[in-house]
């Protein structure tokens, strides 16, 4: 596993290096290794997790979901997978998807507790419930943020454009 953060570590470096083809080259081989591991560990999550950080780096969200839902069928008790394909689908516009997977999330955080920041969660399940048009579910989220971190960012704004689509006279 030290390869591919290497491997990672350099593509960052050449992307920040504004290097595309040695970003892309590193990233390939990061990818390529997990994928060796995954192959003789199929039952390990670890390695589908940090392939979809990977891909959810890139925005190759398609990508990130399939390992995500692999990770998450591995290891039934870790939250975290949850949150990120909570994301990846609502990256992906695919709205009902992230609010299931959201809120398994909260289903399962119940019984382990996860140490994930909820006021995220709860902000980002409220985008995806607006992308439904559940007005009053993403209201209601909202004000949950409210209460967990009042200095939640962009918080009244996301507020102000879902009272403005919710009402008649968008």
């Amino acid at each position: 596993m030290e390869k591919v953060e290497l491997y990672y570590e350099k593509a960052m470096k050449a992307r920040a290096a504004k290097d595309t083809a040695e970003s892309v080259k590193q990233l390939q081989k990061a990818l390529k290794r997990l994928g060796q591991f995954i192959k003789k560990e199929p039952k390990n999550p670890a390695y589908p997790f940090r392939r979809a950080q990977i891909y959810i780096s890139i925005k190759a969200h398609k990508y990130a979901i399939s390992d995500l839902l692999l990770t998450i069928r591995n290891d039934q008790n870790n939250t975290i997978p949850l949150f990120l394909l909570g994301n990846a689908y609502l990256e992906s516009k695919e709205f009902s998807m992230a609010v299931e997977a959201y809120n398994k999330f909260f289903l399962l955080d119940e019984q382990h507790p996860s140490g994930q920041n909820h006021a995220e969660v709860y902000f980002n399940r409220a985008i995806a419930r607006n992308g439904l048009e559940w007005y009053e579910e993403a209201l209601m989220d909202l004000d949950t943020v409210l209460e967990l971190n009042p200095e939640y960012p962009k918080l009244s704004y996301c507020r102000e454009v879902i009272e403005k689509n919710q009402s008649p006279n968008k």
